[in-house]
């Protein structure tokens, strides 16, 4: 399964893929067969634009709503859940940025926002991570007008067990974290929101490199915080981290910036890093792992929290013929083995290819298959590419094609019977 912004009407204005309507496309796996379809999110701000049969509300770099009419008694904050999808406790729910979850049925039904049974809807972001010993659930939520983030903790059903916050210098754009074992793990880059900027006709998320990026560990209740301060950098996704002795091993993709939209090669790449930090010192080493552009890493997720030896993330290569392709925009999936520094990868052409969702198939994190839809922007077709993972440059073990375009996308999931 795989979610992603597919705008219903034409937006007052559209930055890729920060914004648009969720809707998550799944593939099923049957006795040798594979079903195919996909469901529009259908979050209450979507039922009120698709009752008017217009945009209603504003965009991210123009929030000013389009019909403020057709609001009703919403306000103008539109909740989208089109970034990830997600399989917890028999719950399968779709993600969104700063807004509750969405849950869907096994054949992608909205059911209605989640509440992790609490009295409420449950703002649980972006990307959430699952404890490898308890299977207990952490997400977090970042606030626009406050400093500060909230810690959720559900346990191995879904039901909310704590909430905890933490405060930070400034509002501040969180969109993962790190969880290991012991710790959690924030990196609070200097991409701060400003209602103040956003009332003078300015994007209301600024990039303030002066103050630097803070790095948060602490205990899995959020006791015994230590920050380190660093260079300015933000990260949109982690691979995986995990605890080594008395350090903690985090394999993420460093931005040097934030910039949203299509960045034309003026900026410096976002690159695969390691980054090994050392909390009772409060120190860290930093280095690159691959030199090219890269985004949307992924492990095999029972690794989660626990070492892991290889990254698959997707690349950009000239094989792409596209010009000024649209930010996040790949067609090469790279295999990084952490351990030996080799890469191997799979250069899939002229054709668009997104984040790989990993299939086990055995014990180790590279026995498996490799998932990621293409899109060829020639024919305007789409296809599920399986790849071997121990091969991953090698032929497809299978390519299926869709019964109908499958625009590029954000996360998915694999979900098993």
């Amino acid at each position: 399964m795989r979610n992603g912004p597919n705008p219903r009407f034409e937006p007052v204005s559209y930055t890729y893929p920060l914004e648009g309507d969720g809707m998550v496309h799944a593939v099923w796996f049957d006795n040798g067969r594979a079903r195919y379809r996909n469901r529009f999110v259908r979050t209450a701000s979507f039922e009120i634009e698709d009752r008017a049969k217009h945009t209603v509300f504003g965009g991210l770099m123009d929030p000013t709503p389009a019909d403020p009419a057709g609001l009703g008694s919403a306000g103008p904050d539109k909740q989208s859940a089109f970034i990830g999808v997600m399989h917890h406790g028999g719950h399968l729910l779709a993600l969104g940025e700063v807004e509750p979850a969405w849950e869907l049925s096994p054949d992608l039904e909205t059911l209605g926002p989640w509440t992790g049974e609490t009295d409420r809807p449950l703002d649980l972001g972006a990307h959430n991570r699952v404890h490898p010993v308890t299977g207990d659930l952490f997400g977090l939520a970042y606030d626009l007008a406050s400093p500060t983030v909230t810690i959720h903790h559900l346990d191995q059903t879904g039901r909310w067990k704590r909430s905890f916050p933490v405060a930070l210098a400034a509002p501040s754009m969180i969109h993962d974290f790190i969880l290991t074992e012991r710790h959690l793990v924030l990196m609070i880059g200097p991409a701060v929101f400003d209602m103040a900027a956003a009332a003078r006709g300015e994007s209301f998320l600024q990039w303030r490199p002066e103050l630097g990026t803070r790095i948060g560990v602490m205990d899995l209740d959020g006791g015994n915080p230590r920050w380190i301060e660093t260079g300015a950098c933000f990260v949109f996704h982690f691979a995986n981290g995990f605890e080594r002795g008395n350090e903690i091993v985090i394999d993420y993709v460093r931005h040097q910036a934030l910039r949203l939209g299509y960045s034309g090669g003026r900026h410096a790449p976002p690159r695969l890093h390691r980054l090994l930090l050392h909390p009772a010192a409060g120190t860290l080493n930093d280095a690159s792992l691959f030199d090219g552009a890269v985004e949307f890493p992924r492990i095999d997720d029972r690794r989660v929290a626990r070492p892991s030896r290889h990254v698959y993330v997707p690349t950009l290569t000239e094989s792409l013929k596209l010009v000024n392709p649209a930010s996040a925009t790949f067609n090469c999936l790279l295999k990084v083995d952490t351990e030996t520094s080799r890469i191997t990868r799979h250069d899939f052409g002229n054709r668009v290819a997104g984040e790989a969702v990993f299939i086990p198939g055995g014990a180790a994190d590279d026995t498996g298959w490799l998932a990621t839809f293409l899109y060829d922007p020639e024919t305007g077709t789409s296809d599920l590419a399986l790849l071997d993972a121990a091969r991953i440059e090698e032929a497809p073990v299978a390519v299926i094609r869709m019964p109908q375009r499958v625009p590029q996308g954000l996360h998915g999931a694999w979900v098993p019977g």
